[in-house]
């Protein structure tokens, strides 16, 4: 496919701006309540890419809504219970728990959808997996019950996301861009609506109102309304696996960003696990264009 290179290009782009996220989120989050900052978050892309989709006239399918329906379900889902998750889990075990996602993404497609995965992909994911594993070294120390429930809250959000990026490549390419992710993001903001209803504790603007603000006009139209169009746009023209293993890459992205912009320090394991991640998506890029070059001959 003539546009796969730049579609992962874009999502590898999107990947490191999406990592730079996570520390200002941390910020806005001790301020406000998961709920309130996901409902303003999402209204404001939503607010934005309605907007868009009131400029064009897009021709919609007859399964349109169904499937941005859905995929904007499991959108809220991904973030509801990865934030939710947090609460009672530690930062590092739920990064592994969510990249799991990545090794889940090629099971969904291969046995659920039927879509071939070359054998190149298989062995990218294994080495992604294990360099998430040694950039979060998740599991020293004593688990008790409470991490435990923070654990299954975030692997609920790890299946949420593999199944919002296999279903997102199988069904982006059928339906406009701008309504489709307006749907998405809309019902994704109906969710954070609904969750902040349910939340003791709302938001703090005297204490932290520009930092709230600022984070959710960055994350809100670069980060949301931005980076959901390019997603919806690349996955439409490369496949699941091949997104997956780029998105393996946020947690090297936020680990550096956390250095450098954060003054965090890396040590020795958290190289090597971001090594190891950077190789494997090099073995199932490299590897599935030699793969598929190969396939024609033989």
């Amino acid at each position: 496919m003539v546009w796969e290179p730049v579609a992962d290009l874009a999502l590898l782009a999107l990947t490191i701006l999406w990592g730079t996220t996570f520390h200002f989120v941390h910020g806005a989050l001790k301020v406000s309540s998961p709920g309130v900052f996901l409902a303003a978050r999402f209204g404001t892309a939503t607010a934005l890419l309605v907007l868009l989709v009131a400029l064009r006239r897009d021709r919609l399918t007859p399964r349109f809504w169904r499937h941005s329906a859905v995929l904007g379900l499991l959108v809220y889902l991904t973030f509801a219970l990865q934030t939710v998750g947090l609460r009672y889990t530690t930062p590092s075990r739920s990064a592994f728990l969510t990249g799991m996602s990545v090794l889940m993404v090629p099971f969904v497609c291969r046995f659920w959808l039927g879509r071939p995965v070359r054998t190149a992909a298989w062995v990218g994911v294994s080495l992604a997996m294990v360099g998430l594993a040694a950039l979060t070294r998740p599991f020293g120390g004593d688990v008790t019950a409470t991490v435990r429930l923070g654990d299954a809250l975030t692997a609920g959000c790890a299946l949420a996301c593999a199944l919002q990026i296999a279903l997102l490549s199988e069904w982006a390419p059928r339906h406009p861009l701008a309504p489709f992710t307006a749907v998405q993001l809309a019902v994704t903001f109906l969710g954070g609506l609904a969750m902040a209803a349910l939340e003791p504790r709302h938001l703090d603007l005297v204490n932290g109102g520009a930092t709230f603000v600022g984070t959710v006009a960055f994350t809100g139209v670069v980060m949301t309304a931005g980076a959901f169009l390019v997603q919806n746009w690349a996955q439409a023209r490369t496949t699941a696996v091949r997104a997956a293993l780029v998105f393996s890459l946020e947690p090297v992205a936020a680990a550096l960003f956390s250095r450098f912009y954060g003054g965090e320090t890396l040590a020795p394991l958290d190289w090597a696990g971001g090594a190891l991640i950077v190789v494997g998506v090099l073995v199932g890029e490299v590897g599935g264009a030699i793969q598929s070059r190969a396939a024609p001959t033989a």
